[in-house]
């Protein structure tokens, strides 16, 4: 259906009855409205804009009704605010055909995720969260999302709704709604994004465990959606696991978590840090189930890595104290074993240590990988080992150093049976070409000294090579 074209042509008097009344009580006119040029360049562009809209887009939308008026009157800067109402309006509209649950689950963070539960809760989230986190969704293009963040930051500057002088002109506005009505108003979400909506509404619908045959085809799905939707599609599995109102329900949260495993490795990494930060949040507030929920979430997925900072100090000291305990302990053997693998399923390169807890954690297994000299297995836990070697494996000089200086320091490392023969196999694993040559010479020295290893350290050809190196 086509609209008929409105009569254009407006009379002077239409135009400047207005400034006549305002001017009549004392009240300023200039940069009020706008010209009688621009007004009738609005007037006529319109209707070709206004025809590309289907009958169903038009219906409910005032405030495009109210942009006509404003544009009509000459209130250009009123009529950005009305169609830029109607931008969030249509946003909010595919908000809740995709699922506000899950926008909620990746617009709002922390403890406030709790406040918003339905569409009544759209109008407190601000428009630039919802255009960015629409943009994240894929509800709209990455392109799209610069020309609304453009049209945002001209409503908050030059709109009405702050004060300005400046005098929007004709061409401006149209520009501004072209954008509005063909890209956002005539737009459909798209294919994958519904795909993600889908997926997720699955997950929390099946109540049964879900086979291999379910899996792979889900793992198949997810490998052709994009890392940034397959990550926003972790971030809702992550916030349904963690969600006290799983508790009770242990297939559903078993379910999620498999899905979980395999939506990870898609994911990209800045997401599985960002929900490493999150254990942060609920440890502050004290929130005991959540903790305990996305640190079991983090351990299934082979996520310890990504704990934040402040997470990872607090359970490599936990961790420390406990392998130190448990390798004085009975059966230390058996018991050192998922101790020492938990340390490490967070540690993947030197970068994944926090500095403050590096020398603990080196001085830690270096007790283990050194061992307590019994004949069985020399004193080492065998299932332990790999672990405490792999560890050695990766260091980088600064680290080489602490060890080399702990070893300096603490005697009872050097002397026994099996002790020294432990000590030069550490060096060994920690020589690699990215040392500097002094300080494999200092492992070299080591390695192939042949008198009681506890006197190496203290000759005065290792002092030499020590020198600027470790403190005595």
């Amino acid at each position: 259906m086509i609209m008929q074209q409105p009569n254009n042509k407006l009379t002077t008097d239409q135009f400047t009855g207005f400034e006549r009344f305002l001017e009549s009580y004392g009240l300023p006119i200039d940069n009020v409205i706008a010209s009688q040029e621009e007004r009738q360049r609005i007037m006529q562009a319109l209707p070709d804009f206004l025809n590309s809209l289907p009958m169903e887009a038009r219906h409910d939308a005032r405030y495009l009704s109210k942009f006509v008026a404003g544009s009509a009157v000459g209130l250009f800067d009123a009529a950005l605010n009305f169609v830029w109402n109607e931008v969030v309006i249509s946003l909010r509209k595919k908000i809740i055909v995709y699922g506000l649950e899950y926008f909620y689950d990746n617009a709002i963070g922390g403890t406030f995720r709790e406040q918003y539960k339905d569409e009544n809760d759209l109008p407190s989230v601000k428009d630039q969260v919802l255009i960015d986190t629409c943009k994240k969704l894929e509800l709209i293009s990455d392109l799209l999302h610069r020309k609304l963040c453009h049209i945002l930051d001209m409503r908050n500057q030059v709109g009405s709704s702050h004060p300005n002088d400046y005098a929007i002109n004709a061409y401006e506005l149209l520009g501004w709604l072209q954008t509005c009505i063909q890209e956002v108003f005539m737009d459909k979400i798209s294919e994958a994004a519904l795909t993600v909506k889908s997926l997720i509404d699955n997950a929390k619908r099946i109540t049964t465990v879900i086979d291999q045959s379910y899996l792979t085809q889900f793992d198949k799905s997810v490998k052709d959606l994009s890392s940034n939707l397959a990550s926003n599609l972790l971030t809702s599995l992550f916030g349904i696991f963690v969600s006290p109102s799983y508790e009770d329900r242990s297939v559903e949260r078993k379910n999620i978590l498999n899905l979980a495993i395999i939506t990870w490795q898609y994911c990209s990494e800045k997401t599985k840090f960002s929900l490493g930060e999150k254990i942060d949040s609920y440890r502050a507030n004290l929130d005991e189930y959540k903790t305990t929920q996305a640190e079991l979430f983090f351990s299934k997925c082979g996520g310890e890595r990504y704990f934040s900072k402040d997470a990872k100090i607090i359970k490599l000291t936990l961790l420390c104290e406990q392998l130190e305990s448990t390798h004085y302990a009975w059966d230390n053997y058996a018991h050192e074993v998922p101790v020492a693998r938990d340390i490490m399923s967070m540690i993947h390169s030197v970068s994944d240590i926090p500095e403050i807890r590096m020398e603990t954690l080196l001085k830690t297994f270096l007790l283990c990988r050194i061992g307590n000299d019994r004949y069985y297995y020399e004193g080492i836990s065998p299932g332990g080992q790999k672990f405490y070697d792999r560890l050695f494996s990766i260091l980088d000089e600064k680290c080489v150093l602490i060890v080399v200086n702990l070893l300096s320091k603490n005697e009872h490392f050097l002397i026994g049976t099996y002790r020294p023969k432990h000590v030069k196999a550490v060096c060994s694993l920690m020589k690699s070409e990215m040392l500097s040559d002094k300080c494999k010479e200092m492992l070299d020295y080591i390695i192939d000294f042949k008198g009681k290893l506890q006197t190496a350290f203290v000759t005065k050809d290792f002092k030499v090579l020590a020198v600027g190196k470790i403190d005595y």
